[in-house]
């Protein structure tokens, strides 16, 4: 509210103030001095607004009509506002730059102080950023090296959890299988079966089977999982685990189980 007060102390003074050019310039005439007096009070409305574009307008055909630093430095304040800082710096220079008639006006005197303490900020605005120094910038921050080198352990994963399926298969099939042997046999006579049972003989025939391909399915898969946990797929082999894990994994389990005419056969191999 300060500034605006000042500025209409300059617009009103514009009809008194001496024009500042090297030879006494005739008065304006009074139709002039009213339509300068009246741009500027427009400008001022239009600033108090936050209409910067309209308002630079207004100061500069008042300044035409009948130049004063404090229309400049207002003009210089509208630029600013819109971001052009360049073209504010011109006018701020333009403002401490012109010379004063010897008994200036005392708003023309306080229009160059605040033109000069906004020139600097305006400045210091258009300075470039500084350089970073060579060797100043931190580093990225690098990916952890195990992480990196060692791959996902999304294949692992997958391996055990068929293993585990294949074992959980060959354990419920090789039990299943072992109870219908049971139950043949406890209705043979030695090795001489009733002709009833043939069927029961056939279904854990397939019941061992299945229990077989279900074990090694499963025995396969672990090893699988821990080969794939060891040497990660995208990565390298862990440091001192290889060949101790490789050497924990097992060779492979298979059972199987089924039944003939006559007979009961079990068979486990390591």
């Amino acid at each position: 509210m300060n500034c605006l007060r000042r500025c209409a102390l300059a617009v009103t003074l514009l009809a008194a103030a001496p024009a500042l050019s090297a030879e006494p310039p005739a008065r304006p005439a009074a139709d002039a001095q009213q339509l300068a007096r009246a741009k500027g009070h427009e400008g001022l409305k239009l600033y108090g607004a936050d209409r910067w574009q309209e308002a630079l307008e207004a100061f500069q055909e008042a300044d035409r009509i009948y130049h004063a630093p404090t229309l400049v430095l207002y003009m210089a304040r509208c630029q600013r506002k819109l971001g052009k800082l360049e073209e504010a710096q011109a006018l701020y220079e333009q403002v401490l730059g012109e010379p004063l008639p010897d008994d200036p006006p005392p708003a023309f005197l306080e229009a160059r102080k605040d033109a000069e303490v906004e020139l600097a900020a305006v400045r210091d605005a258009l300075k470039p950023a500084a350089p970073a120094k060579a060797g100043a910038a931190p580093a990225p921050a690098p990916a952890p090296a195990d992480e990196a080198r060692r791959g996902s352990l999304l294949p692992a994963g997958l391996a055990f959890g068929l293993g585990a399926v294949g074992l959980g298969v060959g354990t419920a099939t090789g039990i299943m299988s072992l109870s219908k042997v049971s139950h043949i046999k406890s209705h043979c006579d030695g090795h001489r079966c009733p002709a009833e049972l043939e069927g029961d003989a056939d279904t854990a025939t397939t019941l061992g089977n299945v229990s077989t391909v279900g074990f090694v399915v499963g025995a396969a898969s672990a090893v699988a999982g821990v080969v794939l946990l060891v040497v990660r797929p995208g990565g390298g082999a862990a440091p001192d685990t290889a060949g101790a894990a490789a050497a924990r994994a097992p060779r492979g389990v298979a059972w199987s189980a089924g039944v003939g005419a006559g007979r009961i056969q079990i068979k486990a191999s390591f």
